[in-house]
């Protein structure tokens, strides 16, 4: 988690992802939809984008995807369709919504309503992800 709160503050932004295997990280983002001028730009599926052009392949079976916040369900739904096995986020959607407007459908409510079976852990770190949000809103 640690990587991906210093990627959202290098990007100056709440909003950090990174993907690793094991103690391995493959790839990192920062939100980005300001610069880009993309609603699409969260970190999380940037940072998806990102490996999955490296591997050349849409499966990341094997990967964890640590985020500084839950994932939106535009973000988490792409976790399912990549096929990521576990995903652990900092601060929930209702701290995130206390900053900004947010859909408050939560991660593991949605990874429940897919076949593809994705581990969902939340609140880790969340009181320095918190922080970001404060920092950057």
């Amino acid at each position: 988690m640690q990587a991906a709160i210093d990627v959202a503050r290098k990007g100056k932004t709440p909003f950090g992802a990174v993907l690793t295997m094991g103690d391995e990280l493959f790839a990192e983002a920062a939100n980005q939809t300001k610069a880009l001028n993309d609603p699409t730009a969260h970190a999380e599926l940037l940072a998806i984008r990102k490996l999955a052009e490296h591997l050349r392949k849409t499966d990341l079976s094997g990967f964890t995807l640590y985020t500084t916040c839950e994932p939106c369900p535009m973000c988490m739904s792409a976790a399912i369709w990549a096929k990521i096995d576990l995903v652990i986020y900092g601060c929930s959607i209702d701290t995130i919504s206390g900053y900004m407007p947010q859909i408050r459908l939560k991660s593991h409510e949605l990874a429940m309503l897919t076949t593809h079976k994705i581990e969902v852990i939340g609140n880790i770190m969340s009181e320095e992800c918190e922080k970001l949000l404060k920092d950057f809103s």
